[in-house]
């Protein structure tokens, strides 16, 4: 499936430059700050990835630095630079819809100018955008997500949609039932052992249940011996599944502790072909 969409988006993205193995450097630096949760420090580092070669697609990382920093206005003006700089990029809608969320004031980003405009200052954004032809725009995934550029191995944008699950709290979730359903499995068993013990003393005291007449040992034999036979098998049973619910439980609180430690960083997201800055579709440790 991932290679179906890795075809895709080469088919649809126009020819364009690799990237620098400076906008490589500094995306990664971006990315390791932003899932430490330093937003600041990725906004710095996406900005000067920008500047080193006017690749669009920083623009939406370095907004969702600033929404991630709680600076609306500033991740609003980004946005709309991002606009300007692709003006048919294929999630336009969706930035045009964060833009409202951020600026409800604010109308939708316009349309550039017929004529293009002087490259900006390295550095700035929300400002003049760099003339098209020197400074291609990215070209897009379908599905909403700025794609890279060829040769390029850099994730496509940050997780749009977060789920709330990761590769923490789902292994404490499903230990935790493991040791559930294993402690469940203890109990019936200690329950049949609990049985066999009635039964052995049933028989050897050689009464009749019903009128408490002694009974022939040659009528009982094949039950009692059942019972000797049943007790011991239930007993073992009941003290594997008693273990096994006892390891799970342990391992699943060991988890919820590092869900509660490190699992700030989601693992399990909502994100186009499974790449994201902040973690894709995935299950791995």
């Amino acid at each position: 499936m991932h290679a179906i969409l890795i075809w895709a988006a080469l088919a649809l993205a126009s020819p364009g430059r690799a990237p620098s193995a400076e906008e490589q450097r500094l995306y990664d630096d971006g990315l390791r700050a932003f899932q430490a949760g330093d937003a600041r420090a990725a906004e710095k580092a996406w900005k000067a990835g920008y500047a080193a070669g006017h690749d669009p697609a920083f623009l939406v990382h370095i907004g969702e630095a600033q929404e991630k920093a709680g600076a609306p206005a500033e991740a609003a003006d980004t946005y709309r630079h991002y606009l300007r700089e692709a003006p048919d990029a294929a999630d336009r809608a969706d930035i045009e819809q964060r833009i409202a969320r951020l600026a409800p004031a604010a109308a939708p980003a316009a349309a550039p100018p017929a004529a293009p405009a002087p490259a900006e200052t390295p550095g700035e954004f929300g400002g003049t955008p760099p003339t098209p032809d020197l400074h291609p725009p990215v070209a897009q995934h379908a599905d909403n997500a700025p794609a890279p550029t060829p040769g390029s191995k850099r994730p496509a944008g940050p997780t749009p949609e977060d789920t709330g699950w990761n590769r923490y709290n789902i292994t404490a979730v499903a230990t935790a039932s493991a040791a559930a359903l294993a402690l469940g499995v203890a109990g019936l068993f200690a329950a049949e052992v609990a049985s066999d013990e009635d039964d052995i003393k049933r028989l050897v005291n050689f009464r009749d249940q019903t009128n408490n007449n002694p009974l022939q040992y040659s009528a009982i034999s094949s039950q009692y011996e059942q019972a000797m036979a049943d007790g011991p098998r239930h007993a073992r049973y009941a003290k594997i599944a008693l273990g096994i619910s006892l390891v799970t439980a342990a391992v699943s609180a060991t988890f919820f502790v590092l869900d509660a430690r490190l699992g700030a960083e989601p693992a399990v997201a909502i994100a186009p072909d499974g790449h994201a800055a902040t973690g894709g579709v995935r299950w791995s440790f």
